[in-house]
């Protein structure tokens, strides 16, 4: 249903797209994690645990907006190379390939909650316990707390983050390298950027977090690829991550939660190939 909704033919672009030389890639992950980790570093100094104060969240914030501030000092650095105005123009909420939104938004929730079904009914769990304990006790009134923390939320890490992760860094890298090699530069270091402020809050890393969160960032490439690169979709797919982390629950040691999120990419993979090798 996905693939023929995303299979659409667009039409070609007026101007060819500009090519991003590798070297303002490089830059791009420089200035992101010397932003992000300076803000990260001065927020770990001064965050004694517990409560987060308000200079926390400042900070955090400001650690978020990396990706961003890095396009922007690159916009001014080389002289019009970089274009953060071209670079937000690819959050298309018109066009083809939007079919492609509703497996972004829903495919991760959807992954989880399966993954817990089926531990449960297999006697490898305690039972079905698919959301955290503070949102279950809202009853009924949980869909709407969850769509409204979906929709709001999608103006801070997703709008931060992507449009350099996907909108910028990834087509350069995937041209140079191929869609799995590019894929796996923009994951690890994805997964990599994120540790300073995971660990400030408690968040100790293992290898299955990273090996989940690589295997998001491979679904959600895949997912702005077969949207014709649009950074919406990409937005849409990382606050997925995000629903997840705050409403559900995530047992750790989940094989079979990895599994499923591996047979989902290599799906997305394969259209991909599909659509490639159709593609004149």
């Amino acid at each position: 249903m996905f693939a023929r909704g995303a299979s659409e033919t667009a039409p070609p672009p007026a101007t060819p797209p500009v090519a991003t030389p590798l070297r303002l890639v490089a830059a791009f992950y420089g200035l992101t994690f010397a932003v992000s980790w300076s803000a990260w570093a001065v927020m770990a100094a001064v965050h004694p645990g517990g409560e987060p104060g308000a200079l926390v969240y400042v900070l955090s914030t400001l650690g978020g907006l990396g990706p961003l501030l890095a396009l922007a000092i690159l916009q001014r650095r080389s002289r019009g190379a970089v274009s953060l105005r071209r670079v937000l123009a690819g959050i298309r909420l018109r066009g083809p390939g939007r079919a492609w939104w509703w497996p972004a938004a829903l495919a991760w929730p959807g992954i989880v909650l399966l993954a817990e079904g089926l531990n449960a009914s297999l006697g490898w769990s305690g039972g079905f316990r698919p959301l955290q304990d503070g949102p279950a006790a809202l009853g009924w009134a949980v869909a709407f707390a969850i769509a409204a923390h979906f929709l709001a939320s999608l103006i801070t890490s997703p709008l931060f983050e992507e449009p350099g992760w996907r909108g910028f860094a990834l087509r350069p890298l995937q041209d140079r390298y191929g869609r799995l090699l590019g894929s796996l530069v923009v994951g690890v270091a994805w997964w990599a950027w994120h540790q300073p402020m995971n660990l400030t809050f408690g968040l100790r890393p293992t290898l299955e977090d990273a090996a989940t969160m690589i295997l998001l960032s491979f679904s959600i490439d895949s997912l702005y690829r077969l949207s014709r690169d649009n950074v919406a979709t990409a937005m849409l797919a990382h606050q997925s991550t995000g629903t997840v982390f705050t409403f559900l629950v995530l047992r750790p040691g989940d094989p079979l939660r990895l599994g499923l999120l591996l047979a989902w990419v290599v799906a997305l993979r394969w259209i991909e190939a599909r659509r490639a090798a159709a593609t004149p």
